[in-house]
């Protein structure tokens, strides 16, 4: 594992360890000192985001950044092709592409290229790139191309073959969200028709137990208030996962949709 790598996970550590203790910290608080007032639930929200949002977001923002560089990934493949074909060894292909524009595989083909200027052996310089990308599609290409150097096989051929196969893996990606487009929208959907089920029980059925019985109506509505809270947040959770899943094939896409579900949730028995 590279020590580029080895820092980037140092300062997600720390990241994640300064959320935990910021969010008990408010959740302590929260119990000590706003424990039955009307800020209560909203702290409680607060510090959950803080606890679980920020490890989470960060792993989000990963995972977008590694499906920008599957995007790219071919066109770079192909350029060391094409240099290839015009008569350059490897390591040379790969130098040529310097002042090419791969967008955020930018910062990483300048790495790979120092480091073969370093002296590094160019098997090792693409086992760590992808180490450090962490990508699937990237590591089964490198491995593939690492053989071909090693055995002394044609590698402009291998290289136009991973690239299409690289390309066409993101294809039916693109192509699998596109026709599960629908079934978000019925997500999304079955969310807000479960949201509006919760917001009726709190609003009309539970005021409606004043005419059956001698009980304290505003405290049973507002112990019903905030349960059926957390039940749309739970609800929520599990159901942007479940669009992630089906949408982009990956619990962590389903991240986002988490997100906007549980916000609204939590915002409209929040104000209404």
């Amino acid at each position: 594992m590279s020590i580029m790598k080895s820092i980037e996970n140092i300062k997600i550590s720390n990241t994640t360890v300064i959320a935990f203790i910021i969010g008990f910290s408010l959740i302590s608080i929260n119990f000590t000192m706003f424990m039955g007032t009307r800020w209560f639930a909203p702290l409680n929200f607060l510090s959950a985001l803080i606890v679980l949002g920020v490890p989470l977001g960060i792993r989000y923002a990963k995972y977008l950044q590694v499906k920008k560089i599957d995007a790219v990934f071919p066109i770079f493949l192909r350029d060391i092709t094409a240099n290839i074909n015009a008569g350059m060894t490897l390591p040379q292909a790969v130098k040529a592409t310097k002042s090419n524009d791969y967008g955020v595989l930018n910062p990483y083909v300048k790495q790979i290229i120092a480091k073969i200027d370093w002296g590094i052996s160019f098997e090792k310089v693409l086992t760590n790139f992808a180490n450090q990308i962490n990508s699937p599609t990237v590591r089964r290409s490198v491995k593939t191309i690492n053989e071909t150097h090693r055995s002394g096989g044609n590698i402009g051929e291998v290289l136009t073959a991973v690239a299409e196969s690289a390309q066409e893996i993101e294809n039916i990606r693109r192509e699998r969200s596109s026709r599960v487009y629908s079934q978000m929208i019925n997500g999304y959907i079955i969310f807000f028709v479960f949201l509006g089920v919760m917001w009726g029980l709190s609003n009309f059925l539970v005021p409606a137990f004043q005419y059956q019985s001698d009980v304290d109506v505003g405290q049973m509505q507002q112990v019903f208030k905030t349960l059926f809270m957390h039940l749309i947040v739970i609800q929520g959770i599990f159901a942007g996962l479940a669009i992630g899943q089906m949408a982009e094939g990956s619990l962590t896409g389903g991240l986002k949709h988490s997100f906007v579900l549980c916000s609204i949730g939590y915002t409209v028995f929040t104000i209404l």
